[in-house]
């Protein structure tokens, strides 16, 4: 059936066009009503599973069947006085296109048409089904609030706005994906936010056409998509407090409906490597822990490559006692130690995998059995040397203290990469891929940012909170500052 776009004044063309769009589905419902007062008819529509049901009874129906209408002259003096005093709804509005009235219906709103009147009453109803507030799983703490996102956008907006309490807050909401029609909003702060990257961002937006837009990693892509770098260029968080923190410093936080992750542009290195309990937590003992995060993370891109090296090229620089250790365990074993370094690589990737997809119960026992069975199982068979198990496992642990996940990702990349030419050419190779990642890292930028800020370039006003911390009161009360070395729309071509 071929349905015009726009309303004609039949009720029940009406009915039947809307009907004919979705399908005639079950759970589309229509209540026909007649407004005996005024000898009219009436039909209130919604879909079944996604309104407040209550709501819709309540508010709408009974209202238009108890309520005694006069007469009008006009039928814009009649809608005017059914949104003014019969609907009982925080918020009506009025519908001209059959499109339109769709999109309100699949979205949990409840129309209301009245025969021989071609604009249609449209009043929020919507509910939901959404997960109750819990605590966050991407970047848990010891220390500090203990509220995560949810999928609910509205939900996420609020609890940034019970933190930042300030009336220069911004917030605009738009539709995207021309299947799933996700609501995406980008939050910000008017008087801090640097107003270029945010031009950036609304014009990449624009250029956003997706099908479907399922989860927040849908918009990274699109905003980064001029990237060529495994480097992440956006933050992804589901800590409230990270949200706000970030936009008191001029970021810019964009909501995807359905995801309980937030991005923040633009993001820099150093945050990847922050946490809330850097501030949580007053500073107590000699060790800074972001600067151990940082050190531990990029000792941990060297070891596996670093081992292959000295085994393959420059066994000749290592302690005597150590170096008859690994010779008299790479006699028993068949395989080259790039190869053995490579595979147990792999297969704790495979692990962590495994282990994320099963089931907690299950999850449990394939950790353990590959940990422990598989692990000793693998050095008495001879199959590896217990030195190359050591090393793969120091390397997991010390990137798995990064508090940021998508930094994660890289590492086993790059590690594979320093494996490799550590065996080719020793520590030649490890020094010339060295030189390629930094110079790599040096042309990154994220809206402009350059990546690596604010150590290169250097920018001292923001050390303050960078590697090392200084006192809350100096980092709290001064607004951080975007160098941009090039226009906004030339970023992340690296």
């Amino acid at each position: 059936m071929k349905v015009r776009n726009v309303v004609s004044n039949d009720l029940h063309h009406h009915i039947k066009s809307l009907t004919a769009i979705l399908g005639n589905s079950s759970d589309f419902q229509v209540r026909e009503i007649t407004l005996t007062r005024i000898n009219k008819k009436a039909a209130v529509l919604f879909i079944d599973e996604i309104v407040d049901s209550n709501a819709v009874q309540q508010y709408v129906i009974e209202p238009l069947l108890t309520y005694n209408l006069p007469h009008f002259t006009t039928d814009e003096e009649l809608l005017t006085f059914m949104e003014s005093a019969v609907i009982q709804s925080k918020n009506i509005t009025r519908v001209e296109e059959i499109s339109l009235a769709t999109n309100d219906l699949l979205v949990g709103k409840t129309l209301i048409i009245l025969e021989g009147i071609h604009t249609f009453l449209s009043t929020d109803t919507t509910k939901w089904n959404v997960r109750s507030i819990e605590s966050p799983k991407g970047q848990r703490v010891a220390k500090g609030p203990d509220i995560g996102f949810s999928e609910n956008r509205s939900t996420n907006v609020s609890l940034v706005r019970k933190i930042i309490k300030n009336p220069n807050v911004r917030i605009t909401t738009k539709q995207y994906g021309t299947n799933t029609h996700t609501d995406v909003s980008v939050m910000y702060i008017e008087n801090i936010v640097d107003k270029k990257i945010l031009e950036t961002i609304y014009e990449r937006l624009q250029k956003l056409e997706l099908d479907a837009v399922l989860e927040a990693n849908y918009v990274e892509m699109v905003l980064t998509k001029e990237s060529k770098s495994f480097f992440p260029l956006m933050l992804n968080t589901d800590r409230p407090d990270v949200v706000a923190g970030e936009m008191l410093e001029g970021k810019i936080a964009i909501f995807v409906d359905g995801s309980p992750y937030v991005l923040i542009a633009p993001a820099v290195l150093i945050q990847f490597f922050q946490t809330p309990e850097d501030y949580y937590i007053g500073k107590t003992g000699l060790i800074n822990q972001r600067l151990l995060r940082c050190f531990l993370y990029f000792i941990a891109l060297y070891i596996p490559g670093l081992y292959v090296a000295f085994m393959t090229y420059h066994a000749n620089l290592l302690p005597v006692k150590l170096l008859l250790g690994f010779v008299s365990q790479r006699e028993l074993v068949p395989f080259p130690t790039s190869l053995q370094v490579s595979v147990l690589m792999i297969v704790v990737i495979a692990i962590n995998e495994s282990s994320n997809r099963l089931q907690q119960n299950v999850a449990i026992t394939v950790s353990i059995f590959a940990g422990i069975v598989l692990g000793q199982s693998t050095i008495e068979s001879q199959l590896v040397e217990p030195a190359s198990l050591v090393v793969v496992c120091i390397t997991y642990i010390l990137v798995s203290v990064v508090p940021i996940y998508s930094m994660r990702i890289p590492a086993a990349t790059i590690s594979l990469v320093f494996i490799s030419v550590g065996a080719a050419l020793g520590f030649y190779g490890i020094a010339l891929i060295s030189l390629v990642l930094l110079l790599h890292l040096s042309s990154l930028r994220s809206f402009g940012v350059p990546y690596l800020s604010p150590f290169a370039p250097l920018v001292t006003h923001d050390l303050k909170d960078s590697a090392i911390q200084l006192s809350q009161e100096e980092m709290t009360n001064d607004e951080s500052r975007f160098l941009k070395e090039e226009m906004v729309e030339e970023t992340d071509e690296a």
